[in-house]
């Protein structure tokens, strides 16, 4: 034992040391979050491996298949500091962990899995310990070896343990003010003095830009007006927040500030948000009903029909994070037993729908669906799992400009001329360039990150139509419910799936996996 604490003490001392243990980021708990209950240890190891191993890394190092389109980048368990804490050495408690898997974080894409059981996430609360204890172990160890030292396994299990233990809990001061105008013009005073360098005279993040954390990752302070809060905008948090600050982040904490004035700057932050920002920025999930009709028409479906339906609003979050306001997405569907159509309506302030030269981006828009009683990875599915995704292009329903390149190889044979020694995409059968566009959509499969695959033609069953108008999209899918297991998920009257949302927006340049993503969440038909 004495030689495990003598140990222990030499590897806090080294400054480089320290400083990997305060350098993590907020993404460490997220990654907690995709994860699922064990009851036994394996449990949580199967679920990370099927819903967060795809971000964070078989091993949860922070370098999946997918981390390369996330920003801020997917958490490095392997070496655990915590941003968002609420105890005195910053070490986090399980409390802060579950908080973090329930809600996920807004303002990244860490999504909110409080749809599981609450045994499902203190489980994954468990296997976030596991690893992060791993982590910790590994770092000991190469300190020490470094020092001349050969640690025991059980030296490396005593001092990773004493180093991760959770500190006692930060709790708010006996005299916290009330959230009353006087309370709210004192914490004005406070912010002006020491916040508003980096976050703005009036709190929109508009101060001092140039900021990096720990890691060398770029960042930037956090806009208050719209209401995204990762750690909530509960009283308790935001304290925490402001006494503690951020590990591994610009964000220090205060040390100037009696408790009951940070009281008052709270009150103050919590007085900058727009009204109802919170309900534009935290996922919740939702129920898509899709209202049943005696007949869907073939051709445009009348705004009355369309006014019969629910038209429930659909937080997107978009993974490589940028400032753009929130597009106020809303999802309404309607069916008649034998076809559905779902609606997608958002704001978009340009009209992106040419693709003449390399640096045009288009809009478009996605719906995921899968049936199973437990959901893949929310990112394309999993091993095993495939959801269907049906795609709508701008691109695709603007009138087309024909060409001979367009038309090949067909004008080469017309006009009786050498056929060249290669093919186009269109000649060699790619979907994605075909001539008639007419259909508007396309089905798409996919069991993974990277695996997105356009179903064969004969299984290309989803039509599209779309409007842009007054800074608007609206897209409406369609396809019969019933089909073949090979042409996507079958759906019908009195019947539930899981459903998804995507959006590309051509002026952020987004394309492929930079896009803006939902949570999973239900659509049910009407009997």
């Amino acid at each position: 034992m004495r030689k495990a604490n003598r140990l222990w003490a030499r590897i806090l001392a080294r400054r480089r040391f320290v400083c990997l243990l305060v350098g993590m980021t907020a993404w460490s708990l997220l990654v907690s979050s995709l994860c699922r209950a064990e009851e036994p240890a394996t449990n949580g190891k199967l679920l990370f491996e099927r819903h967060c191993a795809a971000c964070h890394g078989e091993k949860g190092d922070g370098n999946g298949v997918a981390a390369r389109f996330l920003y801020p980048k997917p958490r490095d368990f392997t070496k655990p500091s915590f941003r968002l804490v609420t105890t005195t050495n910053l070490k986090p408690s399980d409390d802060d962990l579950m908080n973090v898997i329930t809600r996920g974080m807004p303002g990244s894409a860490m999504f909110p899995f409080a749809h599981l059981d609450p045994k499902e996430r203190q489980a994954l609360v468990g296997h976030v310990r596991v690893l992060m204890r791993a982590g910790m172990m590994d770092l000991i160890r190469k300190e020490a070896e470094e020092g001349g030292e050969k640690p025991t396994q059980a030296d490396l299990e005593k001092a990773a343990d004493q180093v991760l233990k959770p500190g006692e809990p930060i709790s708010l001061p006996p005299d916290m003010p009330a959230a009353n105008a006087e309370s709210v013009a004192r914490g004005k005073v406070f912010y002006a003095k020491g916040c508003a360098a980096c976050h703005g005279e009036t709190g929109k993040g508009d101060g001092q830009q140039n900021q990096k954390n720990d890691d060398g990752m770029p960042t930037s302070p956090r806009d208050f007006t719209r209401g995204i809060f990762k750690g909530s905008r509960e009283s308790r948090q935001l304290y925490a927040r402001i006494a503690l600050g951020m590990p591994g982040s610009p964000m220090p904490a205060t040390a100037n500030l009696k408790p009951a004035e940070m009281g008052d700057l709270v009150n103050f932050i919590l007085s900058l948000p727009q009204p109802g920002s919170e309900m534009r920025a935290e996922h919740h999930r939702s129920v898509i009903s899709a209202k049943r009709v005696q007949d869907l028409p073939h051709g445009v479906i009348s705004e009355e029909m369309w006014g019969s339906a629910v038209q429930t609003p659909i937080i997107v979050t978009p993974l490589w994070w940028r400032s753009f306001p929130d597009p106020d997405l809303r999802v309404s569907a309607l069916h008649d037993g034998q076809n559905i159509a779902i609606r997608l309506t958002w704001r978009d302030a340009t009209r992106n729908d040419r693709m003449l030269r390399p640096d045009d981006f288009e809009d478009m828009a996605a719906v995921q669906l899968y049936r199973g009683p437990a959901e893949p990875f929310i990112g394309m599915g999993a091993t095993g799992q495939v959801v269907d995704a049906w795609l709508w292009r701008a691109s695709w329903q603007r009138p087309q400009a024909a060409t001979a390149l367009d038309d090949y190889p067909e004008w080469f044979k017309g006009n009786n001329a050498e056929m060249p020694d290669f093919l186009t995409a269109r000649a060699a059968g790619n979907l994605s360039a075909r001539a008639d566009k007419s259909q508007g959509g396309s089905n798409l499969a996919a069991a993974g990150p990277g695996s997105v695959t356009y179903r064969p033609k004969t299984s290309q069953l989803v039509a599209a139509t779309s409007t842009w108008s007054n800074g608007r999209w609206t897209v409406i899918l369609r396809r019969a419910l019933n089909v073949k297991a090979s042409d996507g998920v079958a759906l019908e009257a009195g019947g539930h799936s899981s459903i998804a949302f995507a959006i590309w927006d051509g002026a952020a340049r987004d394309r492929n996996g930079q896009k803006l993503i939902s949570i999973w969440h239900d659509l049910k038909l009407e009997k």
